[in-house]
């Protein structure tokens, strides 16, 4: 017993920032969410003032790129469970990342469409939730018990430093370069995640393999232990709520600031 206390005092005592693994983690995070931002602010101009734009495909744009997490997220946190959660990230990382560098290529052709927009954020939220469900079922591994509550906050504090900082970042770039072209910094933040995850040296636990039929019923269970728990149903409903609201001030914004009255 006692030993197990100078455990957990002596974890509770250590500073996150001397975790290898952890910033590493952190720094990967960091890089992806500024990157995201990036795009945020690069694709709306994109898509309206070179490509012309119609609210309704600004729209379509959008839905593509929030559909596939909201039809893949369960499935990515089974095969989380299932998998190694490293391999998961760089994955989707390099995949986000390829998808996106064809925007530039094909705008340098002249060959740049809505339709291939529509398919890169569609690619993009299928590779996207692949990485985030992993991401978020590696810190548990990463650190002790005893400092997830520590970890997770510090998490929270980087990333809204980090998004604020990759919007004044693509407004930057998209001045200077194009819209087209600042996108390659969110390219590259791909690159930083994938490279830092890669470098993370703790070993993960991961559950043996079952049968395919599996998943469905381990969605099931994770399913019924939500509806269950009336925090985590509530958490839930809420995070539904607030990303359907901002995919909708996402459509829009871009077509009040940029198209003229």
């Amino acid at each position: 017993m006692s030993s197990s206390y100078d455990r957990v005092s002596s974890a509770g005592r250590t500073s996150l920032w001397r975790h290898q693994d952890f910033r590493r983690y952190l720094t990967g995070q960091a890089a992806s969410v500024a990157g995201s931002s990036i795009s945020s602010m690069a694709l709306p101009v994109l898509a309206v003032l070179q490509l012309d734009a119609s609210p309704a495909q600004v729209a379509w744009i959008t839905v593509m790129g929030q559909l596939p997490p909201a039809l893949l997220a369960l499935h990515a946190g089974a095969l989380a469970d299932r998998r190694s959660k490293r391999k998961q990230m760089i994955t989707g990382d390099l995949v986000s990342a390829a998808a996106l560098a064809s925007v530039p290529a094909a705008a340098a052709l002249d060959r740049l469409s809505l339709t291939q927009l529509m398919v890169v954020a569609a690619v993009q939220g299928a590779a996207g939730v692949l990485h985030d469900a992993a991401a978020i079922s590696l810190l548990p591994s990463l650190v002790d018990r005893s400092l997830i509550q520590r970890s997770n906050s510090r998490i929270g504090a980087l990333f809204a430093i980090a998004a604020t900082a990759g919007s004044n970042l693509g407004a930057t770039l998209t001045a200077l370069l194009g819209p087209a072209r600042a996108l390659l910094g969110d390219v590259g933040s791909y690159l930083i995640s994938a490279w830092c995850t890669a470098r993370i040296q703790t070993r993960e636990t991961t559950r043996a393999q079952a049968g395919s039929h599996r998943l469905h019923t381990e969605i099931g269970e994770g399913l019924r232990y939500v509806r269950r728990d009336h925090r985590l149903r509530t958490l839930t409903l809420v995070n539904a709520t607030t990303s359907f609201a901002l995919a909708l001030l996402n459509t829009l914004w871009a077509l009040y600031l940029l198209v003229p009255a």
